[in-house]
């Protein structure tokens, strides 16, 4: 074998090996996350509680998470999202726990814990050099960044959608301290009482209520009772408790056992105040 030949081998190999090599640094490497579980597929999520009920939801048909236990309502999307991430969450390592003392992790009483599905993820304690939280899923130790813990310890109410008008609520009446408006039988709307709204106003004050939302939702506490406003459908009616105003809007559910706190500036607007000049407009 001639040296033009042997060369002509020897480049060829030195380009397989590059080609080789250029491939393997492409190659993305394989993440570990803190569950297999894929995100999609998860229909539940339930947080027990020592004391008082625990906190479920469930996904419906339509992909929408609602609250089960303690209250019936529309969950919070951006809660439940935070819940779920934890699920995908990646760790750099992940240890059996079979040789481990768990009560070194404050693992053999967990802090508290969430299951998705059939996979519970237990909360220990804190590394103090590194502030990452130790967790056990399936028999497994990981050690993470956690940003769920103080959302898996907080109240119940916290997880309620800020939405004050439910899906496929369809108003047909709003009577308020300021006024009453409603839907006739042609499909007119309508404003009756001693502050009648022209149909401007009107349409206002159906906007305000659909679009409604408030900067949080705590568990009710009985109050003073301000006042009333009730919203009608053709099925039910849901009757808000105006339970302060100052420093801002408390509309309470009592029988249901929530609060809504909205910025004061949308008193008026769902109030139903406008500036009566062009009532007749």
């Amino acid at each position: 074998m001639n040296k033009k030949r042997l060369l002509n081998i020897a480049l060829l190999a030195l380009l397989i090996i590059g080609i080789f090599l250029v491939n393997q640094k492409e190659k993305p490497a394989e993440i570990q996350r803190l569950t297999s579980l894929d995100l999609d597929s998860i229909q539940t999520i339930n947080i027990p509680r020592s004391q008082g009920k625990s906190i479920s939801f469930y996904k419906n048909n339509a992909a929408v998470w609602y609250m089960k236990t303690p209250y019936t309502l529309k969950a919070h999307p951006f809660r439940i999202n935070t819940l779920l991430s934890l699920t995908q969450t990646p760790v750099n390592k992940i240890y059996s726990s079979k040789d481990l003392n768990l009560a070194d992790f404050a693992l053999d009483l967990p802090r508290a814990s969430i299951k998705f599905d059939n996979t519970t993820v237990y909360y220990g304690s804190v590394n103090p050099l590194n502030n990452q939280r130790y967790l056990l899923v399936n028999q497994q130790l990981a050690m993470l960044t956690d940003t769920s813990y103080p959302l898996v310890s907080a109240q119940a109410a916290s997880f309620v959608d800020l939405s004050l008008v439910p899906d496929n609520f369809n108003i047909i009446k709003i009577k308020t301290p300021e006024t009453d408006v409603f839907l006739d039988n042609t499909g007119q709307w309508l404003s009756s009482g001693e502050k009648p709204l022209n149909a401007d106003q009107i349409q206002g004050l159906l906007q305000s209520w659909t679009s409604a939302q408030a900067f949080a939702v705590h568990k009710y506490l009985p109050r003073k009772q301000l006042g009333e406003i009730t919203l009608y459908s053709e099925t039910r009616n849901i009757t808000f408790i105006i339970s302060d105003t100052d420093p801002w809007l408390i509309l309470a559910l009592p029988e249901i056992g929530i609060e809504y706190h909205l910025d004061k500036s949308l008193k008026d607007k769902l109030y139903g105040y406008f500036t009566r000049e062009n009532n007749n407009a």
